[in-house]
């Protein structure tokens, strides 16, 4: 890669993450439709990943999950019951999101675009439920629950409505990724049928 696209790909994607993070946290209102938020840093890095490889989708994945904590941690209350925000959580989960989304559907289909909205649908069913787990677990064992959603608000209300909001979204994010860049035409040059050198580095780390 030359430094002129090298330049272009870190400039675009500091713009996208910038706007992107700073668009759902400031203007939630604008991107809420049939009641539920938009999620587009989670889109964003789902598409990031599955389009240009897993390097991309690591670096998007921890830069964006940063913001992520840094705007809407989670909260728990200590041993004091004060209240403490927990941080790492976002850049962790977005951290295994960047990866899973460049690893899905990979050597089969060879990054299809129309398949990446299939992406966002996958990873935001295993996202939001392990969400809904994760807290229903965490409010039990700390004794401050008296009644969780019932199931069919969690599968319709919640998470099918977070699903449909977050595919449209996704289409024009995905358009934005594949004729605006980060590459050029939307395509990056390093991966052959799906894949890339790159995209082996991470188990490295």
């Amino acid at each position: 890669m030359s430094k002129k696209e090298r330049a272009r790909q870190i400039i675009l994607y500091a713009v996208y993450i910038t706007s992107v993070c700073c668009l759902q946290v400031t203007f939630p209102h604008v991107f809420r439709i049939f009641g539920r938020t938009c999620d587009l840093m989670l889109v964003f890095v789902v598409l990031a990943g599955y389009l240009f490889g897993t390097m991309d989708g690591i670096v998007v994945g921890l830069i964006v999950g940063m913001f992520r904590d840094y705007f809407s941690g989670p909260v728990i209350r200590g041993l004091d019951g004060a209240p403490v925000a927990v941080l790492g959580i976002g850049l962790l989960a977005f951290f295994y999101i960047g990866i899973l989304s460049s690893l899905m559907f990979r050597k089969r289909f060879r990054r299809k675009y129309n398949l990446a909205l299939l992406q966002v649908i996958l990873i935001s069913v295993i996202y939001y439920s392990l969400g809904h787990i994760i807290s229903f677990v965490y409010l039990t064992l700390s004794h401050n629950i008296e009644s969780y959603h019932s199931l069919k608000y969690i599968l319709f209300s919640s998470i099918a409505l977070q699903i449909v909001v977050n595919v449209i979204v996704a289409v024009p994010l995905l358009l934005l990724l594949r004729f605006a860049g980060p590459y050029k035409k939307g395509i990056r040059s390093g991966l052959v049928d799906g894949y890339s050198v790159e995209d082996r580095r991470w188990q490295k780390i």
